[in-house]
């Protein structure tokens, strides 16, 4: 048989067999490709914000205390909580009773350690009597300013770093003086080996006269860093010296407190450590009032440099007439510090801190006023001072009314305060003299520690 088609009839052609258009299958597949993969992925982008530490229990404090000054050579250490126990001075272990503060013979420089119940609220301070000084035993910190050293002939200061650890720790220090920046080559990445103390005398580093700032910054391990500013200008033998406190970051307002009475040199140092002029205005602190006295002018502080203001004459008068006190407004922040030289001795107001709860500070013998100022609210303030022994010797209860304080004499054989806002923060200092003048800050107790976050791919 033939297969020719037959004449005539309609013969049907099938069309030949072609493989899926190439094109069209990508088109399908992509898509579905696509999803999947976000399904399994996830469709957020993975953000690896920075996150705050978290707080923690105080488990060990560690306060480094600077060597001592002539007639100031013994430490005083005291729990701020309620339970005694043993903790460390030095290499001595020392018995601390819970409300009593220990007295230890401790002439150079040393490190306290409390482990355990001890560590929250560990306090420790050095004082002296003859003539009066007085300082915290500070914790390792970051970064701390001290405004108004001196590395000339006739005021001097000594910047002591304490390494705490077995490691060893660097620290960068940047001096602002009157004209910008000072160029101070030997004073960046001073290393101070584990366990050990460096003190660096500035006015060998950097011989200059005029009013500096100094910024402290510890770069690598632990440092507790404290300054001892001396005077010379009485045509003594002995310069007059005592410790400076430091301040933890620039303010634009500040107060400071703990001005002896009398006529005597007052110099107030501002730095500004920022790239824009500042202009600040002064006011004086009272129990009742904060005040703009007449006369003084708007202090201008230019970029990166220290502006130097004489008080002498407007704090002689205003001290007698219920003065404690210098308030600075700053049109940016800038850090302060105000110098008295009063009756042969040097003692310093430095910026006092917000105080929330309750606090205790060590004292040194002497007559004593506790000096308030700049209470957040309507509330009171519950003050209790106790002797060598632990014995209540005083207890107060101050009203405050918003941005004012008061003041309260404290006996003489008190040597320790116990202060407790209730309702409002207040700033606090205790104002002592005797054979001189010496100011002891409030500050809040440290009783919690920070937890860095740590996660896959952070730094």
């Amino acid at each position: 048989m033939s297969d020719a088609p037959v004449p005539g009839r309609r013969s049907r052609v099938r069309p030949a067999r072609r493989g899926p258009d190439l094109t069209v299958l990508l088109a399908v597949l992509l898509p579905v490709l696509a999803v999947g993969l976000l399904l399994v992925a996830g469709t957020d982008p993975i953000e690896r914000a920075d996150r705050p530490p978290t707080s923690t229990g105080l488990t060990s404090a560690t306060l480094g205390c600077p060597a001592g000054l002539p007639g100031a050579g013994d430490v005083q250490v005291l729990s701020g909580g309620e339970t005694g126990g043993e903790v460390t001075v030095g290499d001595q272990p020392v018995e601390l009773e819970a409300g009593r503060a220990a007295r230890v013979e401790a002439p150079d420089a040393t490190v306290v350690r409390g482990t355990g119940d001890l560590a929250p609220g560990l306090v420790a301070g050095r004082s002296g009597t003859a003539p009066l000084a007085a300082a915290d035993c500070p914790l390792p910190s970051a970064q701390q300013w001290f405004t108004g050293v001196g590395a000339g002939a006739r005021h001097s200061s000594v910047v002591e770093l304490v390494n705490p650890t077995a490691g060893p720790a660097v620290a960068d220090v940047v001096v602002l003086g009157s004209t910008g920046v000072v160029d101070a080559p030997t004073l960046r990445g001073v290393l101070v080996p584990g366990g050990q103390t460096r003190r660096l005398d500035l006015a060998a580093a950097i011989p200059q006269e005029g009013e500096l700032a100094l910024q402290v910054t510890t770069t690598r391990g632990r440092l507790t860093v404290s300054v001892a500013d001396s005077d010379d200008r009485l045509g003594s033998a002995t310069p007059t010296t005592d410790w400076l406190g430091g301040q933890a970051e620039p303010l634009a307002t500040s107060t400071l407190l703990g001005l002896p009475g009398g006529a005597g040199r007052r110099t107030l140092v501002l730095a500004n450590p920022g790239a824009d002029e500042l202009r600040a205005e002064l006011r004086f602190v009272t129990a009742d009032s904060v005040f703009a006295p007449q006369g003084l002018q708007e202090v201008r502080i230019a970029p990166g440099s220290t502006a130097r203001v004489a008080l002498s004459a407007e704090l002689a008068a205003a001290t007698a007439d219920g003065t404690y006190g210098v308030q600075v407004s700053a049109t940016g922040p800038v850090t302060a510090s105000l110098r008295s030289v009063v009756r042969r001795d040097i003692s310093h107001a430095v910026p006092a801190v917000p105080v929330r709860r309750r606090t205790v500070a060590v004292l040194p013998e002497g007559r004593k006023r506790l000096q308030l100022a700049d209470a957040s609210a309507v509330g009171v303030v519950v003050v209790v001072a106790r002797d060598a022994a632990g014995r209540e010797v005083a207890s107060e209860t101050l009203d405050v009314t918003p941005g004012a304080g008061g003041t309260l004499d404290l006996p003489e054989e008190a040597v320790q305060v116990e202060v407790e806002p209730r309702r409002a923060s207040v700033l606090g200092a205790v104002l002592v003299t005797g054979q001189g003048a010496a100011v002891v800050r409030l500050h809040e107790l440290t009783t919690a520690g920070l937890v860095p976050q740590v996660a896959p791919g952070l730094p």
